[in-house]
């Protein structure tokens, strides 16, 4: 009996049954329907009633730090365009140029370098990058304008001495050779080692003995040998009309 109203009394769980039914229409979204009457107030509260200020533009034109710059010209003192020049007068007369990267390096240092350089014929300057900007404009050196990016300095050698450079720099390890110029060409760092430590005497009188053995004694004879026989075949033709016009005038008519 205690069973049978156990089992008539015992509380049955609730479950809880999901189904998914399928929406009763499709979206059109090419023609949807119209919002309802307070969604549709509060947009036409919120639509800005003045123009667009930014419609029609570019992107960069967006860009307002963009635009700044653009806007922002340099100008610069007089004082500034003589040390402009001062720099432009060092690159169009300096055989060698080392452009290099400085870090920290106390005053003592820089002072014993300068006169290390000094002993070989060199000089060691550093300028600002708004001097170098206006000094190299319109040259042929614009090229060299990214390595002014950070703290830089710059050496100028009135005659070309690498090897010297090279020894001098392993001293100070604070400078670190980015790049140079070597007779007007801008060379990074392994072309300018190598270009400066060539013996271009030796190079060229290798190169002559080299050609005169590859063609024999009259090599010089060889390579003129079109131009000398053209010349010839001129002269003969130009005697030869000069002659014919003379007879012609001594012929009685």
């Amino acid at each position: 009996m205690a069973q049978c109203l156990k089992k008539a009394f015992q509380i049955t769980p609730n479950i809880i049954l999901y189904q998914q039914k399928r929406f009763r229409g499709k979206i059109n979204i090419q023609r949807p329907r119209p919002s309802h009457y307070l969604r549709a107030l509060v947009n036409e509260f919120m639509t800005p009633f003045y123009p667009f200020p930014n419609e029609g533009k570019k992107l960069e034109e967006l860009c307002h730090r963009a635009v700044s710059v653009e806007k922002k010209k340099e100008e610069y003192n007089p004082y500034e365009r003589i040390i402009a020049r001062e720099v432009r007068n060092w690159f169009d007369n300096s055989k060698m140029i080392a452009i290099c990267h400085q870090n920290s390096m106390l005053s003592e240092d820089e002072f014993d370098l300068k006169v290390l350089l000094k002993k070989t014929n060199m000089y060691y300057k550093r300028y600002s990058k708004k001097i170098m900007k206006l000094a190299l404009m319109d040259s042929p050196y614009v090229l060299t304008m990214p390595l002014y990016s950070s703290h830089f300095s710059i050496v100028f050698g009135s005659d070309i001495n690498v090897a010297a450079f090279e020894q001098i720099i392993k001293k100070f390890p604070q400078v670190i050779l980015l790049g140079g110029i070597l007779e007007e060409h801008v060379l990074n760092k392994k072309d300018f080692l190598k270009y400066g430590k060539m013996d271009l005497t030796s190079s060229r009188v290798h190169l002559v003995q080299l050609l005169q053995n590859a063609g024999g004694n009259n090599l010089n004879q060889q390579l003129t040998h079109h131009q000398t026989t053209l010349i010839t075949r001129l002269k003969q033709i130009g005697t030869s009309e000069t002659t014919s016009g003379e007879n012609e005038e001594s012929v009685p008519v």
